[in-house]
C-alpha cells in the first residue's frame, strides 16, 4: 500500500514521524513529539501502531520496498533493452542510486526527508532496523552485484566484495549528509543537491570497479 493511499490520520503521523526521525534520529524522537507534529492525540498513534518501534518499521520497509521496486525494475528494462550485451557501467549505478539520491515536493511521496531518514538507518542502524535492512535490501544489492560484476570479472572475489562494500557504504553516507553539505564542505557544495551528488557518485563508482 502506498503512503498516499493511507487514511488521513495515518498519513499525518508517518509524515510527521519521517520529518522528526530525519532530523533528529528515531531514538531522538517521542510519540508526544510526533503527535504534536501531526496534530494528532496519542491514542491516534498507539491504535494504528502500537508504539513507536512498529511505526518505524512500517515507513522504513514502505519507502526501501518502493525504491527497490522502482531500481529492480529500471535494471531489469535495460537488461532487456540491451539485447544479450551488457548494459553500460555508469547506467548500472546511476539507476542503483538514482531512487535513493532523487525526491520529489510531494511531502507524502519520496521526499529529502525520507533520504536523510533512510541516510541515517544505513549507517546508524538499530536492532529493530538491523532485520528490515536484511531483508528488504540484501536482494536488490545482490541483482545490482552481480550485474557490476560482469564489468569486472578481472577483480578476485573478495577484491570484488570489498570494492562494492564501499560503493554502497559511500551511497549511503551520502544520502545522510546531502542536507548539510556546505557547511561540511565550508560553502564549496551545497545542501541537497541530489542531482550533483549522483553525477559525482556515478563517476566515483565507475572507477572503483576499474583495475
Amino acid at each position: 500500500m502506498s503512503i498516499d493511499t493511507l487514511g488521513e490520520t495515518r498519513l499525518k503521523i508517518l509524515t510527521a514521524a519521517e520529518s522528526l526521525f530525519a532530523e533528529h534520529g528515531l531514538n531522538g524522537v517521542s510519540l508526544r513529539q510526533i503527535t504534536a507534529k501531526a496534530g494528532v492525540n496519542l491514542a491516534a498513534v498507539n491504535y494504528h501502531y502500537y508504539d513507536k518501534e512498529r511505526l518505524c518499521q512500517e515507513m522504513i520497509t514502505h519507502r526501501i520496498r518502493v525504491i527497490n521496486t522502482t531500481r529492480v525494475g529500471e535494471l531489469s528494462q535495460a537488461e532487456a533493452r540491451s539485447a544479450g550485451t551488457l548494459v553500460p557501467l555508469d547506467e548500472i549505478i546511476e539507476i542503483m542510486a538514482r531512487p535513493l539520491f532523487l525526491a520529489g515536493d510531494n511531502p507524502t511521496a519520496y521526499n529529502n526527508a525520507s533520504r536523510r531518514l533512510l541516510g541515517r538507518v544505513f549507517t546508524e542502524p538499530l536492532p529493530f532496523t538491523t532485520e528490515i535492512l536484511t531483508m528488504e535490501l540484501q536482494p536488490a544489492m545482490t541483482r545490482f552485484g552481480q550485474a557490476i560484476r560482469r564489468h569486472a570479472p578481472g577483480l578476485s572475489p573478495q577484491d570484488f566484495i570489498w570494492r562494492f562494500s564501499f560503493v554502497v557504504g559511500a551511497m549511503h553516507h551520502a544520502m545522510a549528509t546531502l542536507h548539510d553539505m556546505k557547511d561540511r564542505t565550508n560553502g564549496v557544495c551545497s545542501n541537497d543537491d541530489p542531482a550533483g551528488a549522483l553525477r559525482n557518485f556515478t563517476t566515483f563508482a565507475v572507477r572503483v570497479f576499474q583495475r
